[in-house]
């Protein structure tokens, strides 16, 4: 192993590493505003609501994200639909980690008492206040571990937009060891950066855990 060798490709990983960033936090920034609300429509049970929310979810849990990015990448513009690679990239990994985050939310928001939430509304407080000041500070605590594994996967999950080119970078570590056959280093100083990244959201999942529960 040279250390030289990782050293002088560095900055070109470490460039791909901010498109690994940016296609992390939007989705899951993204998947997440948009969970929540499905989340709560999904707990209202035996509705149509809660129905077509269900079957979303099953959908795009049981479709694979690579196959999600192809069909939005290759598959719309064949009916004039043509989306910039990135936005493709986020759009397959926002529709696979909604369905995920929303299920997570609502087994947070159901291990609420029920009872705090029918006084709230005994008491004239508005809906957004009972979950926004109630019902997700108790079930944040609960949701943070299954959270964090899925933002992991998310995390992860951004390699596959090497396959609609998007310089990601499990995308710059291969394309460095196609040219230069030296595979070790390289792949090596990519599974390092997915570790550090990894452990950060980490970090940040407890901290927020933390400010919720102090709320």
């Amino acid at each position: 192993m040279k250390l030289e060798f990782l050293l002088e490709h560095l900055p070109m990983m470490m460039r791909a590493t901010i498109v690994t960033i940016q296609l992390t936090l939007v989705t899951l920034v993204a998947s997440t505003v948009f969970a929540i609300p499905l989340a709560i429509v999904r707990m209202r049970e035996y509705t149509f609501g809660a129905r077509m929310v269900a079957w979303y979810s099953a959908l795009m849990r049981a479709v694979p994200t690579l196959v999600l990015l192809f069909f939005v990448y290759y598959g719309l513009p064949q009916i004039g639909v043509v989306i910039p690679a990135f936005v493709t990239a986020l759009v397959g990994l926002s529709l696979s980690a909604i369905a995920y985050n929303l299920e997570i939310i609502r087994s947070g928001l159901m291990a609420v008492d029920r009872g705090q939430i029918e006084a709230a509304r005994a008491l004239g407080v508005p809906g957004w206040r009972i979950w926004w000041n109630i019902a997700i500070p108790q079930a944040v605590p609960v949701m943070v571990p299954t959270y964090l594994s899925n933002a992991t996967l998310v995390l992860k999950g951004t390699s596959v937009a090497s396959i609609i080119t998007i310089p990601e970078l499990t995308a710059v570590a291969n394309e460095i060891v196609s040219e230069t056959y030296r595979p070790f280093e390289i792949l090596l100083g990519a599974t390092a950066i997915y570790i550090v990244l990894g452990g950060v959201l980490t970090l940040a999942a407890q901290v927020a855990s933390r400010q919720w529960q102090a709320k």
